[in-house]
Formats: C-alpha cells, sequence, structure tokens
C-alpha cells in the first residue's frame, strides 16, 4: 500500500488510515478544507479536550473532523474502486472494492446528508462500522470488506457474510 499526500486528496475520495499495529483500518470521506465525514465507535479516551482546529471531541457516532483528527497521527490511503476480483483477493483487506463508485459530487452529498440525518444507525465493529459507512457513501451499498475477508473471499465466504449482514440489518431495523 502506498501512502497518500494530504495535498493529493480531492473531494470525494475514500481515504482510509491503519490502527491498532495494523489490525483494522478506520476509514471516512474527505470533503475538502482537510475535513473528512467518518463513524466513529466507541472511545476510550472520552476525557480527551476538542480539537483546537476543528472541535471534535471523541464519542461514537458520525462527525466531521479535520484530517489530524482522522489519522491521529497514523499513515493516510486512497481507498480503490474498480478493482479486479483477483486484485481484491490479493490485497490487503480494507483496501479495494470492485465496485464502481459514484461521481465525487454524490459522494460528499452522501455523507454531508448522513452527518446530518445521523441516520447510519448504530456502530458495530463488525456489521455497521467506518468501512460500510465510506463505501456507503461511494456506491450506495453497505459493505466492510475487512469485515467480508474474514469469512474468505469465496463463494462460501461472501455469503457467509451477506447472510450475516442480512440478519444484522433486519434486527437492528
Amino acid at each position: 500500500m502506498k501512502t497518500v499526500r494530504r495535498d493529493a486528496l480531492t473531494p470525494g475520495d475514500h481515504i482510509y488510515s491503519n490502527r491498532k499495529l495494523r489490525l483494522y483500518s478506520h476509514h471516512g470521506i474527505y470533503v475538502g478544507d482537510d475535513m473528512v465525514i467518518h463513524l466513529m465507535g466507541p472511545s476510550k479516551v472520552y476525557s480527551r479536550s476538542p480539537c483546537k482546529k476543528c472541535g471534535y471531541k471523541p464519542q461514537a457516532g458520525i462527525f466531521k473532523t479535520c484530517l489530524d483528527c482522522f489519522l491521529e497521527g497514523h499513515s493516510l490511503y486512497r481507498y480503490q474502486y474498480d478493482v479486479s476480483y483477483l486484485k481484491l483477493v490479493f490485497k490487503r483487506s480494507g483496501s479495494c472494492s470492485t465496485w464502481d463508485c459514484k461521481p465525487a459530487n454524490e459522494v460528499v452529498e452522501t455523507a454531508h446528508l448522513l452527518l446530518e440525518d445521523k441516520s447510519f444507525g448504530d456502530y458495530n465493529f463488525f456489521l455497521n462500522n467506518c468501512e460500510d459507512f465510506a463505501v456507503y457513501c461511494k456506491t450506495g451499498m453497505k459493505m466492510s470488506n475487512q469485515t467480508a475477508g474474514l469469512f474468505g473471499f469465496n463463494p462460501v465466504g461472501l455469503v457467509g457474510y451477506a447472510v450475516t449482514k442480512g440478519i444484522y440489518e433486519t434486527v437492528a431495523d
């Protein structure tokens, strides 16, 4: 994976940053002006004071933060879309998708609507996470290749993931 410079970002980019020794990644949508909209899970640092740049104070939900708060000192990567299935299988989970994506302006608009409405549902590390949020903004479909990769990128694994996700969404609604 090749890191991305901040000045190379364009609004509508799906970006991510590795966390916890690269065990998982945090995902969001870059919306311009050094800002990112992303879904946050529960935090263990609620006592931290608000960011002087964007005002963000760690908590769960959808937030618009500065790139520094999003990255938390980690490297920056751009998620790839419209990759071959073979590339998906051999690349690190949570870094690319075989799906096409919407135009950048629609991606940014979707992220802002979800931010305003707080309508993406409660965070769930496995079944409704930051990657689901960013992929939804880009494609209109909730999908986390990090989570799907746990089931395996084969027909049985993909069906298992789809069934598990369907049950979760039915129960959550």
